[in-house]
């Protein structure tokens, strides 16, 4: 009987726990402007962004990107997950996109579990299937997002 109930105690407790985070071991900076290449349906594009996060006291990040080519704008924001020394960070976290469509601008965002990646003081890299919320017509799909200082 007890063993089920720390069974279920445990269970009871993941939805509110928080991605971790190794003792010690801080997510890499990532502030500042980066630039790459932003490849889904719609091509291989050219891509800016500007990215910040407060490594010392957050496992988090966010950033604004500039998409060139098809005049879209978008924004990324998620968790940090630094296990040890040796598996690197990964992301988890949401995508979102706004272009001009019909003369207005429409606003799509990715799903928060299918939206991931790594992240490395050099190097971003994040995907993400689709854009299934929101209201932008014909938003692009299997997006691959790479990013370099």
């Amino acid at each position: 009987m007890s063993r089920s109930l720390l069974v279920a105690g445990a269970l009871a407790c993941l939805p509110a726990c928080q991605l971790p985070t190794g003792p010690g071991i801080a997510p890499p900076p990532v502030n500042g402007e980066w630039s790459g290449t932003f490849e889904s349906s719609w091509g291989a594009l050219p891509v800016r962004a500007t990215l910040a996060n407060d490594s010392r006291t957050s496992p988090s990040f966010s950033g604004q990107l500039r998409i060139d080519g098809q005049r879209a704008t978008g924004t990324v924001s998620g968790d940090l997950e630094t296990r040890d020394q040796y598996s690197g960070t990964m992301f988890w976290g949401t995508l979102t996109i706004s272009y001009l469509s019909s003369g207005e601008m429409c606003r799509s965002e990715s799903a928060f579990l299918y939206t991931h990646g790594s992240v490395s003081e050099k190097a971003v890299f994040f995907s993400t299937d689709d854009f299934p919320k929101g209201n932008c017509p014909d938003p692009p799909t299997n997006i691959h997002i790479t990013l370099r200082r």
